[in-house]
């Protein structure tokens, strides 16, 4: 038994599914439910309950967690000391951004870095895989949507960036001089599924409901965005630069618009674990927040108080 069962361990403990704890730490179902049996037969005790309808923590696997955390944290922190023995040792932060990152957001981050003496690895992850690979320890630094649970994690303040609306150039709203939230109400909205950031998805569906708009459908797709919109006369909400990544502002086929009032925001924030912010770590960050505040138009707006926790 290692490290490696602990933190399998506690992926089942957090989430208490197997199915989830494997997607979790990308790996298939079969060798995660294997590990934790080993695991079981060498410390002598059941850990959970499983049935086919749910999965529970035995009082043995609940007294195990918070050891198991420990050990974690200390397993990491004395790799963290070895290496930093080493003056001439180039620091690899392991950074995971959302999809929808730019190109010259991640050369430009990967470039200052370098400058630092910080290799970027780069890492594509949505929000809710972020949080995930970041209690794992198999990223240094996640980029997340807020809201997200935050536990053990040290935050940034916030940057936000302004949403407008994405449709087909022959979509009704395309002749109206100025659009307001509730007049999407009779067009279906595109959406990223839920899982994906399930924060995020609940608070901009209240900000619509706050504004007069409720979808009369909700269309999932993030790859197929652009044809949802030219099929089913729906929106989508997004920047103005998701024309420019796509090269649609050249075809004229799909057209952005701002909302009046400014209604929708993302609110985003880099992250670490708490015990991570510092040296390396706490430099990349720094290089992070200025690349895509620089890069994307990310503004620093403080974040509503209605939104908070």
């Amino acid at each position: 038994m290692d490290v490696r069962h602990f933190r399998y361990f506690l992926a089942v403990a957090e989430a208490l599914s197997f199915a989830k704890a494997a997607r979790a730490l990308h790996m298939s179902q079969p060798p995660l439910s294997k590990r934790i049996a080993d695991m079981e037969e060498e410390i002598g005790v059941k850990l959970f309950d499983r049935t086919s309808k749910k999965v529970e923590l035995t009082q043995a696997g609940e007294a195990l967690v918070p050891y198991a955390r420990d050990a974690i944290l200390a397993f990491d922190a004395a790799v963290r000391a070895a290496r930093s023995q080493s003056p001439s040792r180039r620091h690899r932060v392991r950074i995971a951004l959302p999809p929808e990152t730019s190109r010259v957001v991640i050369e430009e981050l990967v470039r200052r870095l370098e400058q630092l003496r910080i290799e970027a690895e780069p890492v594509e992850a949505c929000t809710a895989d972020q949080e995930s690979l970041l209690r794992a320890g198999d990223i240094d630094i996640g980029v997340l949507r807020l809201p997200f649970d935050d536990r053990g994690f040290w935050v940034s303040p916030p940057l936000a960036q302004s949403l407008g609306i994405v449709m087909d150039a022959t979509h009704p709203l395309c002749s109206q001089p100025r659009i307001f939230l509730d007049d999407l109400s009779p067009y279906p909205l595109v959406q990223f599924a839920r899982h994906y950031a399930p924060g995020l998805y609940d608070e901009l569906l209240r900000l619509c409901a706050e504004g007069g708009y409720s979808p009369s459908k909700i269309l999932h797709g993030v790859r197929m965005t652009a044809a949802l919109l030219r099929t089913e006369q729906a929106v989508t909400f997004t920047t103005p630069r998701f024309l420019k990544r796509r090269g649609d502002g050249g075809t004229k086929e799909l057209v952005w618009r701002s909302l009046q009032n400014d209604p929708i925001h993302w609110w985003t924030s880099a992250a670490c674990r708490l015990e991570d912010h510092r040296g390396s770590v706490k430099a990349a960050i720094e290089v992070v927040l200025a690349t895509v505040e620089q890069h994307e138009n990310w503004l620093r707006i403080p974040r509503p108080e209605k939104f908070a926790k």
